[in-house]
């Protein structure tokens, strides 16, 4: 079968091409649209991915209560309100909501330098900046949730200023010890901070009572209700700001959040295409082989029998274009790889939260390929190729071989 084919593609490459190069060019597509959209929902997901967290909490202040606030030193980050204690006891029995963890970011304006400093609760580890002290410990050890005057270092930050557990640091002008060293992940920005420290230190320097913060790190059951909860969250504390997938999809722009939600559907529509330009070259070599399909009649061939060799031949056009488009679809999301992600940080979407400096490599857009949607593709080319091609080769076998001769 596989030689005939051979030599029928020998006779009519043309046709034979248009007929592949439909099928390859809706596969190709349909593979570069699906992962463009998943490109987007990785890069949505990375601020958020370090911590675990689906949802991030601040509250925005108020024009007076901002200007209140001294702007040297050791201070809350400007346009930032903490909760109360049972501000954060309502936000965890808010349904959806499966865990949460608290922290105290404070902004340091010394008389050099400028750092963020995060109050952190190690014991609060499943999500939130305690899983990054948890997760990404590269030397030292972690500090308990009540040791006084100790600090872990981002890993960068050390670098820049040639840090190591053991030395000291200055924050608010008190002295504390490094006991660690941590590294941040990837693109993940939320809980990203150049110290942390325990919780009760980080309330201790901006003079605030046990148990309050200004952020909330939340982890849910279900993603899909994310706006659902948020509109709990609101009615249950009042004026907030979240950072979601969704809300950062809309910093990325239209592009964004068009390919993560119709990316499939785009992709199928890619591949409708081809496989309609498929369905064109099919009927061209169809009616150019019907004086063949009179012969093999004439000399004892059934209707079946033609319909199974024919069909044959569309299956492995389809197989060929679309192992084609898969590789041509995987060769333009490797080039995507190397396209910068939009740029998104946290201050974009949550007032009073500073940005963290991330590498560079790490803002670019993963546009892998899965084997799921290269399996898909493979699986819609050849069905596609069959059904464009079945209703023209029953059509043709069935016809008398002196009227196929006769029409030839």
């Amino acid at each position: 079968m596989a030689a005939y084919i051979f030599s029928q593609f020998l006779h009519r490459p043309a046709r034979a091409l248009g007929v592949i190069g439909g099928i390859a060019l809706g596969a190709a597509l349909f593979v570069a649209l699906n992962a463009l959209g998943a490109g987007f929902r990785q890069a949505s997901q990375a601020p958020l991915a370090g911590v675990a967290a689906d949802l991030l909490i601040t509250r925005p202040a108020t024009g007076e209560t901002a200007a209140a606030q001294r702007t040297r030193g050791v201070r809350l980050p400007f346009g930032s309100v903490p909760f109360q204690p049972d501000e954060v006891a309502r936000a965890q029995t808010v349904d959806g909501i499966v865990e949460v963890a608290t922290a105290l970011e404070i902004w340091d304006f010394g008389a050099s330098q400028y750092q963020i400093v995060l109050g952190v609760n190690p014991d609060q580890n499943g999500v939130g900046p305690g899983k990054i002290l948890r997760d990404g410990l590269v030397s030292g050890r972690v500090f308990k949730a009540d040791e006084p005057g100790v600090a872990v270092a981002d890993r960068h930050y050390a670098a820049i200023f040639s840090l190591k557990p053991g030395d000291s640091v200055s924050i608010g002008g008190q002295s504390f010890q490094l006991v660690g060293i941590v590294d941040q992940q990837g693109s993940s920005q939320a809980g990203a901070a150049n110290l942390y420290i325990p919780l009760t230190e980080a309330q201790k320097l901006v003079e605030m009572d046990a148990g309050q913060i200004n952020q909330i790190y939340a982890r849910v059951d279900d993603a899909s209700r994310v706006d659902t909860i948020v509109g709990d969250l609101t009615a249950q504390l009042g004026t907030i700001s979240a950072m979601s997938q969704e809300s950062i999809l809309q910093v990325m722009g239209g592009v964004a959040r068009i390919s993560t939600k119709f990316s499939t559907i785009a992709g199928l529509v890619g591949m409708f295409g081809g496989v309609l330009l498929a369905w064109v070259a099919l009927g061209g070599l169809i009616t150019e082989r019907r004086r063949e399909i009179g012969i093999m009649k004439a000399i004892g061939w059934r209707s079946g029998d033609v319909i199974r060799v024919f069909m044959g031949e569309i299956f492995l056009l389809g197989l060929l274009g679309g192992v084609l488009g898969i590789a041509l679809g995987a060769g333009l999301a490797a080039v995507m790889g190397y396209l910068p992600a939009p740029a998104v940080s946290v201050n974009e979407t949550l007032p009073g939260l500073a940005a963290v400096d991330v590498p560079a490599a790490a803002n670019r857009l993963t546009a892998s390929v899965s084997f799921n949607t290269m399996s898909l593709a493979l699986l819609i080319a050849i069905g596609g190729a069959l059904l464009a091609g079945w209703r023209s080769v029953r059509q043709a076998a069935g016809l008398k071989p002196a009227q196929i001769l006769h029409d030839a």
